[in-house]
């Protein structure tokens, strides 16, 4: 029996050190152990690690329940998502993983900082961090220390326990993307202290987005990359990257090169309804949003804006439209996609994920609102971001007795309405692209799987729209270093293209803050608003 316990004792500490590698998989092995300063943290460097090329770094704080020093507690659901073979490879990069013994403060920020200072391929223009629960709370923490250090964070559920004291200055803060994410019915750390976050840095201008899981409690950290069809997003504003997907938005944020905010004046204070109204189409109850400015005039204008895949269309009303729609005496309708054959709201665009009749419910839903609020038919305009420029461009090609003319941001044309477009009639069309879009690629090589590509260089597709309008003038008009705008005007009808090209920039909203020069929802507005004055004119009857 002796024998047999001493056997135990041997094997016991061996079998204690192999619990963490069978619990975690072989993903945690591309996690190599390290230790800085006493500070105990695991790396994963870039896959296919390239030492001419620089990549990004996410900071990754653990929570209470990684605290230690054995250098193992702290990889959590996310950093086995990160360490999958092809986010890997779609995503090359370092993932910092330091691990504390109590709460995050200063002096492991600095640690942190020395750790990435030696890490020769770093790109000091884009590192972020990421963190749950304490590691959330130490998120909002250290960002306030350095707020011009990273150039975006993911706090999750980081606003603190109900007995935590108040620790977040949002002043500090206000210019930083985040992207922050809470269950409606956490019980740990109050979901309505980051409600309040929230609001306060949306009243400051800030540039924050909130995903919330409704009906999720604490544990949602493993949905942050993923995503989940219980979550919805609202937005602070228009400077909001509106990018659903959470990989490609982090991706995108890079530190702005003069390190200071934009100077782009604070944007109007928005009431965004909570909940929706609803439309019933073919027996289905379908939602949608809406604004109309105080003292709207009968035959105003009406604006849909629709949002892209994945997205609600709540955070959509962020974007500076209604802003835009109240200095201009115009409607804006905000609908709501439905899910498609992978549960994730779309609008289909004649596409092959799908059977939602998109075409029908938005047609019929302008109608009702042109009767319901005495809007001008011949005022009726859609525009779309990304999917939604997909609709947009689907919507005046099969609808123009409806929508008389569309707006496409960082959108194209289905491979379906490209094959069909022996079928359209002239329309004015609006198109702002971004020159290095990798979503939706400018030389139109998009895959057709699923129907989403199909269509040409943006040129050719542009080229085929002043062929139909029949245009016969051009302005070119450098509006900043990054965008020039391509003005096409005198076509059929007095119809109008213009193509506004953004070099250097991919798959985001353009507006003031991100570089561009321009507001897309102003441009969106002067477009149609220019559109709205050749409509009056040809109402004017003519004399001799």
């Amino acid at each position: 029996m002796k024998s047999l316990r001493l056997v135990l004792l041997l094997i016991l500490p061996l079998s204690s050190l192999d619990i963490f590698a069978q619990a975690a998989g072989e993903w945690a092995n591309a996690y190599e152990p390290k230790v800085h300063d006493e500070l105990p943290y695991r790396l994963m460097s870039p896959l296919g690690f390239d030492p001419n090329k620089r990549y990004p770094v996410i900071v990754s704080l653990h929570g209470s329940g990684g605290k230690g020093t054995d250098n193992h507690k702290q990889l959590k659901q996310w950093n086995q998502q990160l360490a999958e073979e092809q986010i890997r490879k779609d995503y090359p990069c370092y993932v910092l993983a330091p691990q504390s013994t109590g709460l995050w403060g200063e002096a492991h920020l600095r640690k942190i900082q020395a750790i990435i200072a030696e890490l020769a391929a770093a790109d000091r223009d884009r590192i972020y961090m990421m963190g749950h629960s304490m590691g959330g709370h130490g998120a909002n923490i250290l960002i306030q220390i350095a707020p011009k250090y990273f150039a975006a964070i993911a706090p999750s559920a980081g606003t603190g326990l109900k007995r935590t004291e108040e620790f977040i200055d949002p002043s500090k803060m206000k210019d930083v993307p985040i992207w922050a994410f809470h269950g409606d019915q956490d019980k740990v750390c109050p979901y309505d202290r980051n409600l309040d976050l929230f609001q306060n840095l949306k009243e400051l201008g800030g540039n924050i987005k909130l995903t919330t899981f409704k009906g999720d409690e604490h544990g949602i950290a493993g949905k942050i990359i993923p995503g989940a069809e219980n979550g919805s997003t609202r937005m602070s504003g228009e400077r909001c990257d509106p990018e659903p997907d959470f990989l490609k938005w982090l991706f995108a944020q890079r530190l702005p090169s003069n390190q200071a905010a934009s100077g782009e004046k604070e944007e109007e204070k928005t009431d965004v309804p909570s909940t929706f109204q609803t439309f019933n189409h073919n027996e289905v109850e379908r939602r949608y949003l809406i604004h109309l400015p105080k003292d709207l005039p009968d035959k105003a204008p009406l604006v849909f804006l629709l949002h892209g895949y994945r997205g609600d269309a709540r955070g959509y009303m962020e974007l500076g439209m209604n802003r835009v729609a109240d200095a201009n005496g115009f409607a804006v309708c905000y609908p709501q996609g439905e899910k498609d054959s992978k549960g994730i709201p779309h609008w289909n665009a004649r596409f092959k994920i799908s059977k939602v009749d998109d075409i029908g419910f938005l047609s019929a839903l302008a109608v009702h609102l042109q009767t319901e609020h005495k809007l001008d038919p011949d005022k009726t305009f859609t525009c779309g971001i990304s999917n939604g420029g997909f609709m947009s461009y689907t919507l005046v090609a099969e609808k123009p007795d409806v929508f008389k003319a569309t707006a496409s941001i960082i959108g194209t044309m289905s491979g379906y309405t490209w094959k069909h477009r022996d079928q359209i009639k002239p329309v004015s069309i609006l198109q702002i692209s971004g020159l290095d879009d990798k979503i939706i690629p400018y030389d139109g090589s998009m895959s057709p799987k699923g129907g989403w590509g199909g269509a040409p260089n943006q040129d050719v597709i542009m080229d085929f729209w002043k062929s139909l309008n029949q245009t016969k003038t051009e302005d070119i008009v450098k509006i900043s270093d990054k965008t020039t705008a391509h003005y096409y005007k005198d076509g059929v009808n007095g119809n109008q293209v213009w193509h506004y090209k953004i070099k250097r920039f991919g798959h985001r909203f353009p507006h003031k803050g991100n570089g561009t020069g321009i507001s897309s929802a102003e441009e969106i507005w002067r477009f149609f608003g220019a559109v709205s004055r050749k409509s009056e004119e040809r109402k004017v009857p003519k004399t001799d």
